[in-house]
């Protein structure tokens, strides 16, 4: 090394090399210091909360606790009306015991209310048109009796009390004959009011039908129909699709009526049932 060192043309060498390195240093610092970023950068940090942000498997145990039970509730109130569905059925019989994991079981439920809530839009709930109930589903005095029924009643003889008196037509008893029974509610409205549809459906007749006038039948399924009666204006054909609170028809005075209402009837697998079943969950 002193050797070399001695040589003055190997020392020059030598400065070159460190010249040169020191040179290279200072183009690559001043490339560096070009190209920094000047911008100030904000770092938001969330803190975890351990204890929110895990899950409480209990809670949720106990949430669809609640909605099992609600379930059961609700296929109690649709089996009282004779509404089944196998869904609902084997919903019905799971249990929360079984070993099924919470998200499959939380997504089950969520399909079903989903079924629920459009099997509810099928369901004829309510009342049909703004009005009130001037008569009942059941047996009444016909409002129209027969003219042989009020000939007879004109020719009969009528017997006397102890007294001597005569009771007045307003006391005597109806006749047997002038006893009907009543298939539907009547809804006592002005002529020309809306009348909507109870539930989601297809029309299965809209035209004249003997004592109904004119009449809207529509199908909503599991055997449920509603039948609306003495009609003044038709707004569906057969075969067309409706849904809940559709207006179908205006209220009238057509067929065997003794003035402007609404004749309502709902039919389960075609026999009349009380429409006030329907009228409130």
């Amino acid at each position: 090394m002193r050797q070399f060192l001695k040589r003055k043309k190997n020392i020059n060498l030598l400065l070159g090399v460190f010249l040169f390195l020191i040179f290279a240093q200072s183009i690559i610092i001043a490339k560096l210091f070009s190209e920094r970023d000047d911008k100030n950068y904000v770092v938001n940090l969330v803190k975890i909360n351990t204890k929110k942000d895990s899950i409480d498997y209990f809670k949720m145990k106990t949430d669809l606790g609640q909605i099992d039970q609600t379930v059961r509730d609700l296929h109690q109130f649709l089996a009282s009306k004779n509404i089944e569905d196998s869904r609902i059925n084997y919903l019905a019989k799971d249990s929360l015991n079984n070993a099924i994991y919470l998200s499959k079981q939380s997504n089950r439920y969520s399909q079903y209310l989903v079924n629920l809530q459009n099997k509810l839009q099928t369901i004829p709930l309510g009342i049909p048109t703004d009005g009130y109930i001037s008569s009942n589903f059941g047996k009444r005095i016909n409002p129209i009796p027969n003219r042989t029924v009020i000939l007879a009643s004109v020719n009969k003889s009528v017997a006397k009390d102890s007294l001597g008196k005569t009771p007045t037509q307003a006391n005597a008893a109806p006749e047997a004959d002038q006893i009907q029974f009543h298939k539907g509610l009547d809804i006592a409205v002005a002529y020309g009011t809306p009348v909507r549809c109870a539930a989601a459906g297809k029309v299965i007749f809209a035209g004249q039908k003997g004592g109904y006038g004119n009449c809207i039948i529509v199908s909503h399924g599991n055997g449920l129909d509603t039948l609306y009666g003495h009609l003044s204006e038709l707004l569906v054909k057969s075969n067309d699709v409706v849904k809940v609170n559709d207006v179908i028809a205006k209220s009238g005075n057509t067929g065997r009526s003794t003035g402007p209402h609404l004749h309502y009837e709902v039919r389960k697998n075609n026999t009349p049932v009380n429409p006030r079943l329907f009228l409130n969950l």
